[in-house]
């Protein structure tokens, strides 16, 4: 009696490995995307909470005036994978001055982007806004939030942050007037 493997038996285990390895590593790319842009949504609202941490404090930059606000700024028009933590020396509510006003620029890398911004008064939401500054200022927690849709910059009362994933996964940071800071699947 010969005892062992056929080479049939030895290429259709070989077959079936390769199917398992490769459905598991293809389902691992996707998953560790997800985590990525999970952590991106997280680290922006991170940043939101931190402007609005300094805003209420008496953290000062750029020998800021004491009540000065601080605030975090997108602009799509320029860049979608950038945004900026910034203090408003010149307290005019807007990211203006780079040069006295940025404490840091946050770069997003590996394809991941900001797809949208999305602003809101009451029930009526509109997703063509192009820049979008959150500010935060003493001594109330709330957020001053303002987006240019085309025409200027408008006072909302909410604004979504929509970002997206190379493989197209989506998540968005929501910011309430009220200073509530939070991440939605969408």
């Amino acid at each position: 009696m010969n005892r062992g493997f056929t080479l049939i038996e030895m290429v259709v285990v070989v077959g079936i490995i390769a199917v398992v390895s490769s459905v598991t590593l293809t389902n691992y790319a996707k998953f560790g995307g997800q985590i990525l842009l999970r952590n991106l949504a997280y680290d922006m609202a991170l940043t939101i909470r931190q402007a609005q941490v300094y805003g209420i404090s008496a953290r000062t930059f750029f020998d800021a005036p004491f009540a000065a606000g601080h605030g975090v700024s997108f602009d799509l028009s320029v860049d979608t994978t950038s945004f900026r933590l910034y203090t408003d020396t010149n307290e005019d509510a807007f990211y203006s001055l780079a040069g006295t006003e940025l404490i840091e620029l946050y770069t997003i890398g590996r394809g991941y982007r900001i797809r949208q911004i999305c602003v809101s008064n009451n029930s009526s939401e509109y997703c063509d806004a192009t820049k979008l500054d959150i500010l935060f200022k003493r001594p109330e927690p709330d957020a001053i939030i303002r987006g240019d849709r085309g025409s200027g910059f408008g006072r909302y009362n909410r604004a979504r942050i929509i970002v997206i994933s190379p493989q197209g996964s989506e998540l968005a940071v929501l910011v309430e007037a009220s200073g509530q800071i939070s991440i939605q699947r969408i």
